[in-house]
């Protein structure tokens, strides 16, 4: 009679925010995969500047302790019952709050992870996990192929959020304040403006359609919220505001405002930070329009595949590990590039004893 092999517990490094404003990396060990859960390997993994820099902030004021990180790609190396269509050396993204974190070896519930096409490279397929929110932002914002669309804050979720909404059709301007990030967002080739001359100017209305805005920016944003609402309203059609960032605003509701449906897209689509849906355990019906975060990293990896989204063009630097500390306080001063790649070259993972 034959047993199968006994899965090793594998030693992995990862980034925890622990009570200082910087994170640290330390050692733990990675069980083999429960029901409904996959290890992987990692080869690369992509910061989430705006999430990530808001839990260190809370960690270093509260002393609350996060393990830092959400967007994995790598190579499957072991199934855990329950697990359907993955095996041992498929090529997959990873993506999971407290699960496809910084570090060598991760491990995930099966339904957050999605196998790569052949031919596209770990390094560009990361960034479907991030690319996913900005699908469902995109979806929540019902846009069509005549709307207008001003897409504010031209980060790693605003330029991928521009990227998505301009595959619908509609004409797309990425806005910012900082000329550094738009200049690298124009390369990408899309059509960029500074805040102040494209809310603060409504312009001339498109003949048809609506006009939408996608709000991806962080912090105070009364004026930027009150600026948005104007220029969506000035076009026919229901004006729309989608929330995409982690920004607070004062709304002053009145007869001005007109019409203007305020809609917020939280997270990447439904199931997601449900671990019962994550493992397969139930099922959820996506709203009418919208998808799963399944389906929705299925789709962001289609968007990267045909060149719709372009990872490549973003100029987002790599680096090991080890220098976390320095990239996350380089990450505080807002550079040019909008987030950072970590590489973790060859599987590393080896056997904890």
């Amino acid at each position: 009679m034959s047993t199968l092999p006994e899965v090793p517990v594998l030693a992995s490094r990862q980034l925890v925010a622990d009570g200082l404003p910087l994170p640290r990396v330390e050692t733990v060990e990675r069980q083999p995969p429960a029901r409904g859960e996959l290890r992987v390997r990692t080869t690369c993994s992509l910061v989430s500047p705006g999430t990530e820099l808001h839990y260190l902030d809370r960690s270093a004021a509260t002393g609350e302790r996060y393990v830092l990180g959400y967007c994995s790609a790598g190579v499957v190396d072991a199934v855990g019952p329950g697990a359907p269509r993955f095996a041992p050396g498929d090529r997959v993204i990873a993506m999971g709050w407290s699960e496809a974190v910084h570090g060598d070896v991760v491990v995930v519930p099966y339904r957050l992870c999605c196998r790569v096409p052949e031919g596209l490279e770990l390094s560009e397929a990361v960034v479907a996990n991030l690319a996913a929110t900005a699908v469902h932002a995109v979806d929540r914002a019902t846009l069509a192929p005549d709307d207008e669309v001003a897409v504010v804050g031209a980060g790693m979720v605003g330029q991928l959020v521009a990227q998505t909404a301009a595959a619908t059709g509609a004409r797309v301007t990425l806005v910012d304040q900082r000329p550094e990030r738009l200049r690298g967002a124009s390369a990408l080739g899309l059509a960029v403006a500074g805040s102040a001359d494209f809310l603060g100017d409504p312009g001339a209305p498109p003949k048809e359609g609506g006009r939408c805005v996608l709000l991806c920016g962080t912090g105070d944003a009364d004026a930027t919220v009150a600026a948005a609402a104007r220029w969506a309203g000035h076009a026919p059609g229901r004006p729309r505001l989608v929330g995409v960032g982690r920004f607070a605003a004062r709304v002053e509701f009145s007869v001005g405002l007109g019409n203007l449906d305020i809609r917020y897209a939280a997270r990447c689509g439904a199931g997601y930070r449900d671990a019962s849906y994550a493992r397969g355990l139930t099922d959820v019906t996506a709203p009418a329009g919208e998808g799963t975060v399944t389906q929705n990293l299925g789709r962001a990896l289609e968007l990267i595949a045909s060149g719709a989204v372009r990872p490549a063009g973003m100029g987002l630097p790599r680096h090991p590990l080890d220098s976390a500390p320095q990239v996350y306080a380089e990450l505080r001063e807002r550079p040019a590039h909008p987030s950072v790649l970590f590489e973790y070259g060859p599987p590393q993972g080896g056997s904890a004893s």
